[in-house]
């Protein structure tokens, strides 16, 4: 497996993998490929990487730096396809995006995810911490 930047060529198959993984249980996302390609250029604004094994993407990362406070990175998407979770693969991602931004001076990594999510036991695997005081709060329109 390797690392390395997004090329444009390579959306269709991010977006798929996007579509496929976020329609399912705590996500529910209904994304059709117009749509994902859309969140997918979107994406590739900010620091974006695809994990490749010899024949596929099997997972990509994007993450910024925020604009107001250099020290500051949020990791904003980590999909992989479901055969290579739990195999070290979203680790390494992870760990490349800190070791980049570490160059960079940033001290501080954050994400924001569902409780429920399996993503939310992996980052505390690999040592984020629940940020308590902060609380997410929506209100639906009508």
């Amino acid at each position: 497996m390797r690392i390395r930047k997004t090329k444009k060529e390579d959306f269709k198959e991010i977006a798929e993998i996007l579509m496929k993984e976020s329609s399912k249980n705590p996500y529910n996302e209904k994304y059709n490929l117009k749509i994902a390609l859309k969140e997918i250029t979107k994406l590739s604004k900010n620091d974006f990487y695809v994990a490749v094994n010899e024949k596929e993407i099997i997972g990509f990362i994007a993450s910024n730096i925020t604009p107001d406070n250099k020290k500051k990175a949020y990791i904003t998407e980590l999909w992989l396809r479901p055969v290579y979770q739990k195999k070290g693969v979203g680790k390494a991602l992870v760990r490349f995006i800190e070791e980049k931004y570490k160059k960079k001076g940033v001290n501080l990594m954050r994400v924001l995810i569902k409780r429920n999510a399996g993503a939310f036991n992996f980052y505390k695997k690999i040592k984020y911490k629940e940020y308590k005081e902060l609380v997410f709060m929506e209100k639906k329109l009508k």
